[in-house]
C-alpha cells in the first residue's frame, strides 16, 4: 500500500525514545491511500534516528490536530508512505490535548509494522 499520511486526525498510540531512535506508533493514521481515498490504517509507524525531542514525550499520545515535517529544510505537506528521508528532518506535532512536541533527527522512516489494513472510518 502506498499513499500519504496526513497528521491531522491521526491517533498516536505511543512514542518511545530508545538508543537515540524515536519511534512513533499510530493506532489510527489518517491517510490518503493510492486507489482507495481517505481513511485510516493501524500498522503505520515513524522511526527517527539520532532524535532530539523538545517537549513532554510521555504526553505524546492521542489525537493529533496538526503536524509539520521539514526534510533538508523544505516543508513536506504530507508524508508519503513507505518513505525514508534523504537527509535530516524536523517534525513538529500538535496534539488535541494541548501537548506540543518538536524533534530533529538525522533520518526519518515511515513504514508499516504489519498488514496495512485500510478502513474508511472507525465510526460505529
Amino acid at each position: 500500500m502506498q499513499g500519504q499520511l496526513e497528521f491531522h486526525d491521526s491517533e498516536v498510540r505511543s512514542m518511545a525514545l530508545h538508543n537515540g531512535t524515536l519511534t512513533l506508533t499510530f493506532s489510527a493514521a489518517f491517510v490518503q491511500a493510492d486507489g482507495a481515498g481517505a481513511g485510516y490504517v493501524q500498522s503505520l509507524e515513524i522511526a527517527c534516528t539520532e532524535a532530539n525531542v523538545d517537549g513532554p514525550l510521555a504526553d505524546g499520545v492521542g489525537r493529533l490536530s496538526h503536524g509539520t515535517l521539514w526534510v533538508d529544510g523544505v516543508t513536506v505537506p504530507t508524508l508519503p508512505f513507505p518513505y525514508t528521508s534523504p537527509g535530516p528532518v524536523r517534525l513538529e506535532l500538535q496534539f488535541s490535548n494541548g501537548t506540543r512536541l518538536a524533534m530533529g533527527a538525522a533520518t526519518l522512516e515511515c513504514r508499516f509494522t504489519g498488514d496495512p489494513k485500510f478502513v474508511e472510518s472507525f465510526a460505529c
